[in-house]
């Protein structure tokens, strides 16, 4: 991976100083990709309208781009915060550099001034392989003519790693295809589509996915980049939560039995400068009010005793008790067979949902 990542620094390179020569640039690219274990290939290349400038597809991984960029010369946008200038980064080109708002007509303007095609992913992130996301209307705001793409990308069997994961960042991603022994793009052209009369940006663009989605023999999903995002980042929380862990040979607390609860409300009656813990300490091996009370008074339990604020408010836990015993009692009261009913209609209905 190490080799390879100094190899790929080597070919931005040659892609930065060949320029002015795009045919010995593109042979020299393709032969360090392959170095890369980066292969592409084009299932049906004679499909491929070189006067359709707007090339459409599905999000597999980060990298797509360069399967394009290799066999088509486009332009894929992204948008870099990089130290290092965009130029350097074969196939890439952030049109936002003169303000997000401006990115649709940066995106005209650049078709309307070169002949570099431009390759627009509608998804804005990667899908996986059940479904495409929902897609902008990007496609359908710069041009009445597209040509859609279906990207598949596969791996050796014995080394079929995740091409990216839930989390990943780029270059977790790049790591993982320096190491992997090889990567293939199968690009698979599909027939130029063109705005109906009257057709809106939204069902254009909608056309564009179901097109693709037949070709991929996947489904449509109604989510979009932002869910995956919201969603990515409340998975993300939940692995990141502290968990706590129990000792299994942890010895469990035992709770008071509400009869000892109840005698030791009596003793503390009597004696409310007395902590509670020590009155049922001492309640639990005599299991008398009359034996404890008098075990305190000759001084048979030793104890600190409470100030006022503290005999305050244990004063009020004994009332706190009381109601807790009194909703206890209500709770465990038996089910009514109405409510038995209910609880079975209710079931059903969600079964049915």
């Amino acid at each position: 991976a190490i080799l390879r990542f100094f190899i790929g620094l080597h070919a931005c390179l040659v892609a930065l100083l060949l320029s002015h020569t795009p045919f010995i640039r593109s042979v020299v690219l393709r032969m360090l990709c392959l170095v890369l274990g980066i292969n592409v290939e084009q299932d049906n290349k004679q499909e491929r309208d070189k006067s359709t400038r707007v090339i459409v597809s599905n999000c597999v991984t980060r990298f797509d781009y360069i399967a394009f960029h290799l066999t088509t010369d486009c332009l894929a946008h992204t948008k870099w915060d990089g130290i290092f200038p965009v130029s350097l980064a074969p196939g890439l080109q952030d049109f936002t550099q003169e303000g997000a708002n401006n990115f649709v007509e940066n995106l005209k303007s650049h078709l309307a001034n070169n002949d570099r095609p431009v390759l627009l992913q509608p998804e804005e992130t990667t899908s996986g392989k059940q479904c495409l996301l929902k897609f902008s209307t990007t496609p359908a705001e710069i041009s009445d003519r597209v040509q859609p793409c279906a990207v598949i990308v596969e791996r050796p069997l014995w080394a079929n790693t995740a091409t990216t994961v839930l989390g990943s960042s780029s270059s977790t991603d790049l790591f993982w295809f320096l190491f992997s022994p090889y990567t293939v793009f199968k690009l698979r052209y599909l027939n130029v589509m063109h705005r109906e009369s009257e057709e809106t940006n939204e069902a254009f663009t909608e056309r564009m996915r179901s097109v693709i989605a037949s070709a991929l023999s996947v489904k449509t999903s109604s989510y979009t980049a932002t869910d995956k995002a919201e969603y990515e980042k409340r998975y993300l929380d939940e692995l990141n939560r502290p968990v706590l862990v129990t000792s299994p040979y942890a010895t469990p607390v035992r709770q008071p039995s509400p009869e000892l609860m109840r005698m030791s409300l009596q003793v503390q009656e009597v004696l409310p400068y007395v902590p509670r813990d020590v009155i049922i300490r001492d309640l639990s091996r005599t299991r008398s009010v009359d034996l404890t009370i008098s075990n305190i008074l000759e001084g048979v339990v030793s104890y600190t005793p409470l100030n006022l604020q503290q005999q305050a408010s244990a004063s009020q836990q004994p009332q706190q008790s009381r109601t807790q015993q009194t909703t206890t009692t209500s709770a465990s009261s038996p089910v009514r067979p109405t409510e038995v009913v209910f609880f079975k209609i209710f079931t059903r209905q969600n079964d049915i949902i």
